[in-house]
Parts: structure tokens; C-alpha cells; sequence
């Protein structure tokens, strides 16, 4: 694909907190779509199961959308399927 010289010029200013968080939503957005695929569900399904309209979880799935944890914890009730999962270690001090 063609990259626009504008667009990446942009991108290279664009500081490492906003850089991680749009990753994380596209990372959520794409284990979302596995889920999807692999139930052989579409869009339209996850709108109706989340009492949502088609357009709303349209733009959710662009990547860009801002997701929070009721959000999150929604969708996971609805597929019935995790898509965070959270780590932690043991801190030492």
C-alpha cells in the first residue's frame, strides 16, 4: 500500500503515549474481530447482542474508539469470550 509522505510525517510526531494507546485499541479490536470470525458472527450480531446499532460498533471496529472497562467487560459477557486478559507480576522493593 502506498503511504502518504504527509500522513507519515504527522506520524512521526505523534508521542509514545498516544502511539501505545491507539496499538492497544486496534490489539482490542482485532481479538474482538477473531472472536467474531470464529463463531461465525457479523457486526450486526454484536450490535443486536449488545443492544447497539450497527453503526456504533462499526466505529468501534475501525481501531479507533476509546474502549472502557464496562465497554470491555460487555463485549466479553455477550461473545462470552475473554478479550483482555490482564497480567501482573509480584513487585519487589
Amino acid at each position: 500500500m502506498k503511504r502518504s509522505k504527509i500522513l507519515e510525517e504527522r506520524r512521526k510526531h505523534v508521542n509514545p503515549e498516544t502511539k501505545e494507546c491507539v496499538s492497544l485499541s486496534f490489539q482490542i479490536v482485532d481479538r474482538i474481530y477473531e472472536i467474531l470470525v470464529a463463531r461465525g458472527l457479523r457486526q450486526k450480531d454484536l450490535a443486536i447482542m449488545l443492544g447497539k446499532s450497527e453503526a456504533e460498533i462499526s466505529k468501534w471496529m475501525r481501531g479507533t474508539h476509546n474502549f472502557t472497562i464496562d465497554t470491555v467487560a460487555s463485549i466479553e459477557e455477550a461473545l462470552q469470550a475473554k478479550v483482555l486478559q490482564v497480567c501482573h507480576e509480584t513487585a519487589t522493593v
